[in-house]
């Protein structure tokens, strides 16, 4: 049995034993495989033993219970001796919220001869369906079983506790969601007031399906010369987000798999959740860099002989690890992806999906264009199998107009294909994005690429000080790119348990790891506070950090 939670209910001892009771009673009636990955270089090491310990973490927070108890029922190599799965069957009720595992089951190549219960392999565990209750028969089972919105969930919380900081002047302080504290630039607003003091204007009426035709054009003007890649099949769409689930809906059928590497962002997971299942999510490990685990890219790829993975989805700069990936990292996966369809026996394409939201926050200029003087843009592939999503939200501060584009090459056939089954997805979701905002967003380019450049540039304050909140942590990543930072919190604790105290205790929000599928890890953001109230922010934190998770000590 594995070891539980700390409860802080009084009766929690009646509780376990009831609730054991109860399962020792049941036969399981309802079931759901969630596997868990062992890499292969974690064989026979000591390694599988605090994989198997997250395993028991992880489910703890899938089904919102503070204990989970599960016991071997059998283990046994796979034919060819390549890989050895744990089952175990039991049944439990009313688990919310949802997070799933870190990892998916892959096989090993090594032989497992020899190897017994604590040294693992790949294991795969049989629980009940996640989040159900009694109203869940009134949604669909991909809903229920699909991510709860984190930043609702933390808004809850700073919500709960508000009242505790009414009296402070600052009040409680938002490290949480990705969001800038500074406003779009006037360009925006004046193209608006242009737009509805003119004579006459179409602002009331839909617009062609892939954008106006003057921001489709001034975007391939953008893209050619702030990221490099020419001939470009542009749709404007509202946020990066749709963009995503138009990417879903266009490239993953029925029982095929996209990859995404964990801490993942959470949105692109919900997106294949709540449209293709659980089971259509591969979740990858990253190195120590932060960088995804390539060796484990390719060894998924050359093990997909069924053609059934249609996308890989890599963030850059990366949301939530705030790491700038090297160009030759990115270079190296378009590369992996681009043979792996060449090896297709039907032609079936895997369409590698570059999230640059964050393209204006490479801090050390990791993909800086080769012609561009002033290494201000931004490198993209023009592969014709990479699909780019890109953003106003972030750089332009334009969050609240919902205005992204995708980005398909205009070269290859497959993605001439694609961008026209796409618009399908278009017509059938927003028809078009809104006409106002898509207008802002015309405006917004005016201003230039340097003006977005400028505003990142005061971050840098913040983002030292909240670097030096999360240095006493064991391990931090990120602060390379983008605007998050992350910190692994000491063995053994909640992340979420420490989200709250931090809220209720020193007035800080920050987003738990467990909801990007990192537990027992805190992503913290240094963009949506203006330089000086960052710094005080950061001082909080880092009183929080030394207080509640290393004992007072700085």
């Amino acid at each position: 049995e594995g070891q539980g939670s700390r409860l802080s209910h009084p009766n929690r001892g009646q509780e376990e034993k009831n609730r054991s009771e109860e399962i020792s009673a049941s036969k399981a009636k309802q079931c759901a495989v969630v596997p868990f990955r062992i890499c292969k270089r974690d064989v026979a090491s000591d390694s599988v033993r605090s994989k198997l310990h997250l395993l028991q973490q992880q489910l703890s927070l899938i089904l919102g219970l503070p204990v989970v108890h599960f016991k071997v029922q059998r283990l046994y190599a796979r034919q060819g001796g390549d890989s050895l799965r744990l089952q175990n069957s039991w049944r439990e009720q009313g688990a919310s919220p949802q997070y799933p595992l870190g990892d998916l089951t892959t096989t090993t190549t090594r032989s497992m001869s020899g190897m017994n219960e604590q040294d693992g392999g790949s294991t795969s565990i049989s629980i009940s369906p996640a989040g159900t209750n009694n109203l869940s028969g009134a949604t669909s089972d991909l809903i229920q079983s699909t991510l709860d919105p984190c930043v609702i969930l933390m808004k809850q919380i700073v919500s709960r506790h508000a009242h505790q900081w009414e009296h402070d002047p600052n009040g409680i302080y938002s490290l949480a969601q990705g969001v800038v504290y500074w406003e779009p630039p006037r360009h925006a607003q004046a193209a608006i007031l242009d737009e509805l003091q003119a004579s006459t204007n179409d602002l009331h009426k839909y617009c062609p399906d892939e954008g106006l035709p003057e921001l489709v054009a001034a975007l391939q003007t953008k893209l050619a010369k702030e990221n490099g890649l020419e001939s470009t099949n542009v749709m404007v769409t509202s946020g990066a987000n749709q963009a995503y689930m138009n990417c879903v809906l266009t490239f993953l059928g029925e029982g095929e798999k996209c990859i995404v590497f964990a801490p993942y962002y959470f949105n692109h997971v919900m997106a294949i959740q709540s449209t293709r299942g659980n089971d259509a999510v591969l979740v990858g490990p990253i190195d120590d860099n932060g960088y995804p685990d390539l060796n484990w890219l390719q060894e998924t790829l050359d093990s997909d002989e069924d053609d059934l993975i249609r996308m890989v989805t890599v963030v850059n700069p990366g949301n939530p690890t705030g790491v700038s990936l090297p160009r030759a990292v990115l270079d190296e996966v378009a590369d992996m992806t681009r043979l792996h369809n060449e090896k297709s026996v039907d032609k079936k394409r895997t369409w590698l999906i570059m999230d640059n939201t964050y393209e204006h926050f490479d801090h050390p200029k990791c993909n800086t264009l080769q012609q561009d003087k002033d290494g201000n843009g931004f490198h993209c592939s023009n592969a014709d199998h990479v699909v780019h999503i890109f953003s106003f939200s972030k750089g332009y501060a334009m969050a609240g107009y919902r205005v992204g584009y995708i980005a398909l090459s205009n070269e290859g056939e497959f993605s001439k294909e694609a961008y026209q089954q796409m618009l399908k997805v278009q017509d059938t979701i927003p028809i078009c994005t809104t006409r106002i905002s898509q207008v802002a967003a015309l405006g917004a380019l005016s201003a230039g690429r340097s003006w977005v450049i400028d505003k990142v540039a005061t971050l840098e304050i913040g983002r030292r000080a909240i670097l030096s909140a999360l240095e006493p942590l064991e391990r931090v990543i990120g602060g390379s790119g983008a605007m998050y930072v992350m910190g692994k919190l000491p063995d053994g604790m909640d992340d979420q348990e420490i989200a709250e105290r931090l809220v209720k205790e020193y007035g800080i929000a920050i987003i738990p790891g467990s909801f990007c599928g990192k537990p027992g890890w805190i992503r913290v953001c240094y963009s949506n506070l203006p330089p000086i109230e960052c710094k005080i922010a950061a001082e909080r934190l880092s009183n929080g950090i030394s207080d509640i998770c290393l004992g007072g000590v700085k």
